[in-house]
């Protein structure tokens, strides 16, 4: 989980804002901010994220087409709890500690997707 501490969800206290790749500016949690940019510079589109806050799992949403790039590239599905066969939820890699750094779940290579 990532290092929120008194964030609602919901809130946009922890929010920074990106630019998305067709323009429009989006409220991103900053503990998952660098990750939802490179999903970007790589061509995935997201459908919502959100860090969890420290209350949740975290995921990040992507369109139907992208679902099995995020798998092949060793994302781990968040699963649906009303309908497990939706796979359109990804677990974040990246979360901020306590100290202010960026960290990275058990992945190997942070977040960047391999296909190897």
């Amino acid at each position: 989980m990532c290092n929120c501490v008194s964030i609602k969800m919901g809130g946009y206290n922890n929010q920074t804002t990106l630019r998305m790749p067709d323009g429009q500016l989006m409220g991103i949690d900053k503990c998952i901010a660098d990750e939802i940019q490179y999903l970007w510079s790589i061509g995935i589109r997201t459908t919502g994220c959100c860090c969890g806050h420290n209350i949740t799992e975290g995921y990040i949403g992507v369109i139907d087409k992208d679902i099995e790039i995020m798998k092949k590239g060793g994302y781990k599905i968040g699963f649906n709890k009303i309908d497990l066969r939706d796979e359109k939820n990804f677990i974040p890699r990246s979360y901020i500690n306590e100290k202010g750094e960026i960290n990275y779940y058990e992945y190997k290579d942070k977040y960047k997707i391999s296909f190897s």
